[in-house]
C-alpha cells in the first residue's frame, strides 16, 4: 500500500514538474521580439510628438543608423534633423537666433519605450533640461556653409558648441575648414572651400580681420560662383565677432590675385 502510494506521488510531481515546464516556456514565448523597424517607429513617432526641441520648431526628421544593443529588445538609433531657430526645447518665451540650426538626436528604445533622448549630446530631451558639464567650458560660434535651397545655393549659419577659448576666430575658422559635421552633411549642408585648406594665420586689428590659408584654398578654383561662395563662407563666419568690420583673405602671404574667377 505504501509503495503504491509512493509511486502516485512521484506521477504526481513529475506531471506537475512538466506542466510547470510547459507554462514556463509559454511565458517566455509570450515575450514579444522587438526589432529595429518597430524601434524606429517608436522613436520617430516620440521624436515628432515628445521631443520638444523637434515640436518646436524642428523639420526634415531623417534617420541615420541604428544598434542593437540587447538583442531583440533595446537600440540605439540616431536622427537628424533642422531647427528654424537656436537653442534647445520649447523656446517660445525666448528670444532665439532665427537661424538654421542642424541637430543629432541619439534615441534609446527598450522593448517599445523611449528610455532616454539626448539631442547634440547636451540636451535631455525627456528631462526638458541642459545636461550639466561641469569639466570643460563652452562658447557658441555660427559657421557658414552650402545648402540647396529650391535649387539655388546658399549660405547658411550652423550653429557649433566649442570648448572655450580666448582665440575664437581662428577656432572658428579652423572648424569651418573641417566641413560639415555628418549629421549637418544628412541636411545637405556643404563646403565649397577645398579639402586640406589650412589656416596659417589670422589676426584681427582696427576692425581687419586678415586671414592667411595655406595655397590647396585657391588651387584648382575656377568661376565666380565658386570664388564668391569661398569668400562668402570665410567672410561671414569672421564677421559674426564684434571685433571685424572687414576681412583680408590672403594665400601663403599674398592677397594679389588669390580668389579670381
Amino acid at each position: 500500500m505504501n509503495k503504491i502510494i509512493i509511486v502516485i506521488l512521484v506521477v504526481v510531481i513529475i506531471i506537475a514538474g512538466i506542466w510547470l515546464l510547459t507554462k514556463e516556456r509559454d511565458v517566455i514565448d509570450e515575450v514579444p521580439v522587438f526589432d529595429a523597424e518597430k524601434a524606429r517607429e517608436v522613436a520617430e513617432q516620440w521624436i515628432k510628438s515628445e521631443a520638444s526641441t523637434y515640436v518646436f520648431d524642428g523639420y526634415d526628421l531623417e534617420f541615420l543608423e541604428v544598434e542593437e544593443i540587447i538583442e531583440g529588445r533595446r537600440y540605439e538609433l540616431t536622427f537628424a534633423f533642422e531647427s528654424r531657430a537656436a537653442g534647445y526645447g520649447d523656446r517660445s518665451e525666448e528670444m532665439a537666433a532665427q537661424v538654421i540650426t542642424p541637430h543629432e538626436m541619439v534615441v534609446v528604445v527598450d522593448q517599445g519605450e523611449v528610455v532616454t533622448a539626448v539631442t547634440d549630446g547636451v540636451y535631455d530631451e525627456i528631462a526638458g533640461e541642459m545636461i550639466e558639464e561641469t569639466l570643460i567650458e563652452t562658447m557658441q560660434i555660427e559657421l557658414y556653409f552650402i545648402k540647396a535651397v529650391e535649387n539655388q545655393e546658399q549660405i547658411v549659419a550652423v550653429e557649433r558648441l566649442i570648448p572655450y577659448t580666448i582665440a575664437p576666430a581662428r577656432a572658428a575658422l579652423e572648424a569651418l575648414l573641417v566641413g560639415p559635421l555628418s549629421h549637418e552633411e544628412a541636411i545637405d549642408l556643404s563646403t565649397s572651400i577645398p579639402k586640406g585648406t589650412k589656416l596659417l594665420y589670422v589676426d584681427i586689428q582696427g576692425g581687419i580681420a586678415t586671414a592667411d590659408f595655406s595655397k590647396e584654398l585657391d588651387e584648382g578654383v575656377a568661376g565666380a560662383a565658386w570664388v564668391t561662395a569661398i569668400r562668402n563662407q570665410i567672410e561671414k563666419t569672421l564677421m559674426q565677432f564684434d571685433t571685424v568690420d572687414e576681412v583680408v583673405i590672403m594665400v601663403e602671404g599674398e592677397s594679389e590675385d588669390v580668389l579670381q574667377p
